[in-house]
């Protein structure tokens, strides 16, 4: 007999809370990954940096692995059908993996589950400090506001619950000759990973790029060094556009390079990372909220603005306009296009660019939600739901509806010297500082090659407040 560790949000060896039960019992171990038909039919741009990224991620792991005496199996196929077929053919005692706590993954690991049969099916909190169905007030609701939820997860939050789990794998590895002859036999698809990133991605339908931008082989030093040198002064830091003032750690976050418990302890020693643990917290209130209210996938939080209570423009031209950068408003363009370019957008700029367009533009909230799924390397659904909704003042603990940025503003004040812009808009580049934030008026030095705004600001605003105010009184 032997158990099954299955990955999926915990791309590492170390601190690793599925690995570290399954070795507590005697079986041998097999690490097991599953490329999910199911997940990546969503996905249809072959050149998705992200593949390259989980690519490269296997193939560090493998590599480790190697050296410890075992090897990673990685499959191919829908994970709800797969992962009950490798139990039966490598004649599995246990699969431990890390519980998720979205809609449809929850769905699929109760479908492998019952499919498992006498197999036991073990899950243990990883990807989160704190399981969402343990967060819950008083009275056994849960939380709908930040605050007191923040004041909950913080709570006795030391190092006993922050503490690394020690894996001691040491001679604990399946044979995995075996069980790569006992897949095939089987007939499942197994994706080999002895021939390098590009042969994986080959295997699965995806084309391999070369990415520097998001390295595989460096994640404890990306978190020491920004730790130690950038922690202090992240609560300023962090909303000026044109410096590195955040972690630029979500999509090692995202796909478990780097634990949660190692990020809150490490800033819980270097002192003065207040801010960013709540950042973090942040990213467990949305998890929470999509846990105990998953209708958020696809509708509104506040069921005032619910069923057509807004009117959201559906404007092709204006969708292409504001999901390609080409606004006319220069801090909004840029950022769409950093995040086109690198698959990154800069925090405040999220903020930016949601208001811009579910506000200024009135463009469905699920337009921007799933652009940002499409291209974002640290792409997570709770988190995502929840800021567009919360720009778009459709969800829980919502901007108030007639809180609307004004892009030029928020251009001066993040980004005075226009230093992101020019970074990232190459036609304004040569655009005087004073003039690069409204090129368009100062018809001196507006560029001939930059369009001009496709919204006026002041006008849009006002739109807006009357029409989520509209809603609002719908349901009073």
């Amino acid at each position: 007999m032997q158990s099954l560790v299955w990955l999926r949000r915990d791309l590492r060896l170390t601190d690793h809370a599925a690995l570290a039960t399954a070795l507590q019992a005697a079986d041998p171990v097999q690490l097991v990954f599953v490329f999910d038909s199911e997940i990546l039919a969503r996905f249809s741009n072959k050149n998705d940096r992200r593949l390259v990224f989980l690519a490269e991620t296997l193939c560090h792991m493998d590599a480790t692995l190697k050296a410890r005496g075992g090897q990673l199996l990685v499959l191919y196929g829908k994970a709800r059908e797969v992962m009950p077929a490798l139990a039966v053919a490598l004649n599995v005692s246990a699969v431990y993996s890390a519980e998720d706590f979205e809609p449809a993954t929850r769905a699929r690991d109760a479908a492998v589950k019952a499919a498992l049969s006498t197999t036991r099916f073990v899950q243990v909190l990883d990807h989160l400090m704190r399981a969402p169905q343990e967060m819950l007030k008083s009275d056994g609701t849960p939380y709908k506001v930040f605050t007191p939820f923040y004041k909950l997860w913080r709570a006795d939050m030391g190092p006993t619950e922050c503490a690394a789990y020690e894996v001691k794998d040491a001679g604990r590895y399946a044979d995995v000759t075996a069980n790569f002859l006992a897949v095939e036999a089987a007939g499942l698809t197994r994706v080999n990973l002895d021939s390098g990133p590009a042969r994986v991605l080959e295997q699965i339908g995806y084309a391999y790029t070369p990415d520097s931008l998001w390295r595989v082989d460096d994640v404890p030093q990306r978190l020491s060094s920004f730790i130690a040198e950038k922690l202090t002064a992240y609560p300023t830091a962090r909303d000026q556009l044109p410096i590195v003032g955040t972690s630029q750690l979500s999509p090692y976050l995202r796909f478990g390079l780097v634990s949660i418990r190692a990020c809150v302890r490490e800033a819980m020693a270097q002192g003065g990372g207040e801010k960013w643990i709540a950042e973090l917290g942040w990213r467990e209130f949305y998890a929470a909220i999509l846990y105990h209210f998953p209708h958020v996938v696809n509708q509104e939080f506040s069921a005032q603005y619910r069923d057509g209570a807004i009117p959201w423009n559906n404007d092709e031209s204006l969708i292409k306009a504001m999901f390609t950068g080409h606004t006319g408003y220069p801090v909004v363009d840029a950022a769409v296009r950093e995040l086109l370019e690198t698959g990154y957008m800069h925090n405040r700029a999220r903020m930016i660019v949601a208001s811009f367009a579910s506000k200024d533009l009135l463009l469905d909230w699920r337009h921007g939600e799933e652009f940002f799924a499409q291209h974002l390397m640290d792409y997570d659904l709770a988190s995502n739901n929840g800021g567009w909704q919360w720009a778009a003042s459709t969800g829980t603990d919502a901007a108030p509806y007639f809180r609307i940025f004004n892009p030029i503003l928020q251009s001066k004040r993040f980004d005075p010297e226009g230093v992101y812009i020019r970074r990232y808009v190459p036609e304004l580049r040569h655009v005087p500082t004073a003039d690069i934030h409204a090129p368009w008026e100062s018809p001196l030095t507006k560029p001939t090659n930059y369009p001009m705004p496709i919204v006026d600001h002041p006008t849009a605003k006002d739109r807006a407040v009357a029409v989520f105010k509209a809603a609002g009184h719908r349901m009073s």
